[in-house]
């Protein structure tokens, strides 16, 4: 108050003047009745009258040029659409005992009657400004910003309205500098480097583009008879490198309302929503906070879980369409994945055949017999360092044409475990299978027990995606549902099997969950049954290794 005091003794103040233009005017302060717009901004606290697809709906803005004020007086003064002029000025100040059974308001009017009425004319505060269209001029007091305060409206215009001028919907003055849909872009362009004015850019190029792909909202319907037409919101999406991951949201005026994330970590895009029906608006009018950045399910109390059902839908609309148009290069990627099976790796067979070039032989020198005494068959198979006796015929069967009866020809200078006359033979269980304590790098760890429970049967196939950053993507495939399960990964060695050095891991299902990873362990919740997910996995070794995956529940 002492401040204020100081300043209305100075012979000038200076004044700030915010017109609109175009619009209605104050309606109502002819008469000055109970819920009319102009009572609404002059007398009532707390209270809007505006319509279902209107930007405000709180009436707690009206009171932002009061802070801005520092006689906290304002005047407002309108013409309105029926030709009436009126101007009224306003105090917001504070209550205080005036005597012992008397306290003020804190409300002051400047006004010519006991009802605080509107004076019925315009107020000429500026030389040669009067109004001749339909608005209302607001004029703030003891207008007295610190700092740049042209160039700080003119960047918080650009972030926040970018759509609603690059529309023409909005023209914006600030003293004899104008923003319109002529040079937005621009300004925007000339904004400097930063990561918020990347970001708008980016928003902005999505807007203007001939590359943008735009989807429209399916029709929807509700209990209580809500029901949404085709088309009341459209999704604009583009994908690129170094995009921000995220979706604008906002509703008809077109004004910034918040970023959707948390919508797809492996895909690179950018999006905006526009709810523009009349339904979707009122429904998301009602969710919306004072502060218009957020979407709360709960504020709409008519049905709060109604409307969470409603975003939920609206969310799962943005990601599925995020896949769709951006997951198609990963899916072609995927089916080339399938061609390894039937191709040679060329850099493993070369890498093979240095290693073994030592045991290598262009004839059989020896053939051996040994008599298998056949196990019980409630007794487990004897394992060597955990593989057992099956599963390694097997795997030489599979894989280099070595059978116990010796029929197909082989490689190997181990003893022979069947007869025959061909057949090349089994390297010695017993054999080197020990870490060579002379090998360098991050793969010097032996590999970790496993859990008790027996792994989920599963199908994976897998792609380096960046050799130097040591990326590799996974397609999953388990044949039954987990809730709660753990991937254990190895790297396959010639001699050993290496616990793999994961560094991160991620995945772009919004089903499936990373709870944490560790060493070599993925724990994840809500595998599905029969359906492929992916898991990228960032691994501490920079050249191309063979891997493998089991998963276990936990």
């Amino acid at each position: 108050m002492e401040n204020a005091l100081q300043i209305v003794q100075r012979p000038t103040i200076q004044i700030l003047r915010i017109s609109d233009f175009n619009t209605k005017g104050l309606e109502g302060a002819k008469e000055g009745e109970l819920g009319s717009p102009w009572s609404s901004l002059v007398k009532e606290a707390g209270s809007s009258n505006k319509d279902e697809s209107s930007g405000g709906s709180f009436g707690i803005g009206k009171s932002a040029p009061f802070l801005n004020s520092k006689l906290r007086t304002l005047f407002y003064s309108s013409l309105d659409i029926t030709g009436y002029e009126s101007f009224v000025g306003v105090a917001n100040i504070m209550s205080f005992k005036k005597n012992l059974n008397e306290i003020t308001l804190g409300n002051g009017y400047y006004t010519y009657n006991e009802n605080s009425n509107a004076i019925p004319q315009q107020l000429f505060l500026e030389p040669g400004f009067i109004r001749k269209d339909t608005g209302t001029d607001i004029y703030v007091t003891a207008f007295e910003p610190n700092g740049d305060w042209e160039q700080e409206i003119i960047k918080s215009v650009l972030h926040n309205f970018f759509i609603t001028i690059y529309k023409k919907k909005l023209v914006v003055r600030i003293n004899d500098f104008e923003i319109s849909d002529k040079n937005i872009a621009q300004l925007i362009g000339d904004l400097e480097d930063t990561e918020e004015n990347r970001h708008l850019k980016h928003y902005f190029h999505l807007l203007t583009s001939d590359q943008t792909i735009k989807v429209a909202y399916p029709a929807q319907k509700y209990k209580q008879g809500i029901s949404f037409a085709e088309g009341e919101a459209t999704l604009y999406l583009m994908n690129g490198e170094d995009l921000n991951r995220r979706v604008l949201m906002t509703r008809t005026t077109g004004m910034r309302l918040f970023e959707q994330k948390n919508i797809s970590g492996s895909i690179s895009f950018t999006g905006i929503l526009m709810i523009t029906g009349k339904n979707m608006n009122a429904i998301f009018k009602q969710m919306e906070n004072p502060a218009h950045n957020e979407w709360s399910p709960e504020r709409y109390e008519k049905d709060p879980k109604l409307a969470k059902k409603v975003y939920g839908d609206l969310k799962s609309f943005i990601r599925s369409a995020v896949k769709e148009y951006f997951q198609e290069k990963i899916t072609d990627s995927m089916d080339a994945i399938g061609l390894s099976d039937f191709l040679p790796n060329k850099k493993l067979v070369n890498m093979r055949g240095v290693n073994k070039t030592e045991s290598l032989h262009s004839s059989i020198k020896q053939i051996l017999k040994k008599e298998i005494k056949e196990e019980s068959a409630n007794k487990k198979a004897t394992r060597q360092k955990g593989i057992s006796i099956e599963d390694i015929e097997a795997q030489l069967a599979g894989e280099y044409g070595i059978t116990p009866t010796g029929n197909e020809g082989g490689n190997g200078s181990g003893k022979h475990s069947g007869g025959g006359s061909n057949g090349g033979g089994i390297q010695h269980f017993g054999g080197q299978n020990q870490l060579d304590k002379g090998m360098t790098g991050n793969l010097d760890r032996q590999r970790k027990q496993k859990p008790n429970s027996k792994p989920v049967q599963i199908t994976q196939k897998y792609v380096c995606i960046d050799k130097e950053g040591g990326k590799y993507r996974f397609i999953i495939t388990a044949k039954k549902a987990v809730e709660k399960g753990r991937l254990i990964f190895k790297v396959i060695g010639e001699q050993n099997d290496f616990d793999l050095p994961i560094q991160n891991a991620t995945t772009d299902d919004p089903n499936v969950t990373v709870e944490k990873y560790d060493d070599n362990k993925i724990d994840l919740h809500s595998i599905p049954a029969k359906k492929p997910f992916i898991i990228n996995v960032e691994i501490e070794y920079p050249n191309y290794c063979v891997m493998e995956v089991e998963l276990y529940e936990n």
